[in-house]
């Protein structure tokens, strides 16, 4: 740890990492609460936390998210429903995969929901069940069109009308998977295939619950909400490959001038020296990587914010350490802060105003792939700090893993005044 003279708010155990904005999350769920209310007969609102939250942490959102509306949370594994479980989350969660037959009983002692995409799965979900004297929640996939996981259409009556049989499963839903949620047209057919499935499940008078629709899909086609929507990357304020209009990111990531390195005109830096000072520069150092999730290819490419200023990255970004050309910054030092994404915010008499913002759409444009990969990245070993905003009033909620889980566990929204 390096000392700062900056009033802001920073890792107790590193000098990068990652702030998350409780408030931003805040501020999406109820956006999207409003897209469903705008319907007749609202739907229920699943707020995925796959993938540790998209990297922003799952089990220090998921009590904000339930308290902020989401009736469900929705996880990809047994893993991650047992992190929610071991972290006190009471609320409902869905595991959206088939679990494995040797995991079944871990899913149970849980109470987590399971997901069968075959009769077989769910006679085996009963079979254990019945050894632990309990009846299992569980949820059947439909195969609409995207060809991944889930039962053909057509054999969903019959694969009911074998599960009533089996008496310590409840069914409690049958859902399906958008292949292309911003796509209407493909949308709109594999709606068609699933409301079809739906209309012969009502005929034999079975009233389940439904759900297809992703976030892109609640936010555009009203038609695909039915009794629940799942939504996973809009709740971080990220949109796949655009910055978004409406939804605010809660993810920023920072990292502190740990050393400041003069190189002359002509000399070169970094690992391959692939960047030449054209003149006499300053450099600066943070320590932050690709271990940490920044991807090697975003090397010479990218921006960071430092005192109200654009300054680039340059060299190659090594595996601990990164370099920006701080020349026109005379006035920074070791232990300022330099923002790689999000807003830098005036929390230093030497901000001359910040309102810049870095957003991680760009780092997909230049790799080519989506915020969601980007996002999952970033949680690998950088820590995370929660604060809330208030206007011009900057809180702190001075929690961070490893010690986040224990304050979370006595108060849902801690906040210290900075």
């Amino acid at each position: 740890m390096v000392s700062s003279r900056q009033v802001t708010i920073s890792s107790f155990h590193r000098d990068a990492w990652v702030e998350i904005d409780l408030s931003a999350i805040e501020h999406n769920v109820a956006i999207i609460r409003s897209w469903l209310n705008a319907q007749e007969k609202p739907a229920k609102l699943m707020a995925v936390v796959k993938s540790d939250g998209y990297g922003h942490g799952a089990p220090q959102i998921a009590d904000l998210l339930s308290a902020s509306g989401a009736d469900f949370l929705g996880v990809a594994s047994l893993d991650e429903g047992c992190q929610l479980r071991s972290s006190s989350i009471k609320a409902p969660v869905l595991i959206l995969s088939p679990t494995p037959f040797w995991a079944i009983d871990n899913a149970l002692e849980d109470k987590l929901d399971l997901t069968f995409a075959s009769l077989s799965q769910g006679k085996d979900i009963n079979k254990i069940a019945a050894r632990r004297g309990v009846q299992a929640r569980v949820h059947l996939k439909v195969d609409s069109g995207m060809h991944r996981l889930g039962v053909a259409p057509e054999t969903v009556p019959f694969i009911l009308e074998e599960v009533s049989r089996l008496s310590n499963v409840k069914l409690v839903s049958v859902f399906s998977h958008l292949a292309c949620a911003s796509d209407q047209e493909t949308t709109l057919r594999q709606l068609a295939v699933f409301e079809d499935v739906l209309r012969k499940i009502r005929a034999k008078e079975q009233k389940l619950m439904s759900h297809i629709a992703s976030s892109e899909a609640a936010r555009l086609f009203s038609e695909t909400h039915l009794d629940m929507v799942r939504v996973g990357i809009y709740l971080y304020g990220l949109e796949g490959r655009e910055i978004s209009t409406t939804l605010v990111p809660a993810m920023s990531v920072k990292a502190r001038i740990n050393h400041i390195n003069m190189v002359k005109e002509g000399d070169a830096v970094g690992y391959n020296l692939t960047w030449q000072a054209q003149k006499d520069s300053r450099l600066a150092c943070v320590p932050i990587g690709y271990a940490d999730g920044v991807d090697r290819q975003l090397s010479n490419r990218i921006e960071g914010i430092l005192l109200g200023n654009r300054v680039n990255q340059v060299g190659l970004i090594s595996m601990d350490q990164m370099l920006f050309d701080i020349t026109n910054v005379p006035e920074a030092q070791d232990g300022d802060v330099i923002t790689l994404i999000g807003k830098e915010e005036a929390v230093s008499k030497l901000d001359a105003g910040g309102g810049s913002e870095l957003h991680l759409a760009s780092w997909a444009a230049m790799l080519d792939t989506i915020t969601y990969e980007l996002a999952c990245r970033l949680r690998a070993r950088l820590p995370r700090i929660y604060t809330r905003h208030h206007g011009s009033a900057v809180k702190q909620a001075v929690y961070e893993l490893p010690v986040a889980l224990d304050i979370l566990s006595s108060e849902k929204s801690p906040e210290v005044t900075t």
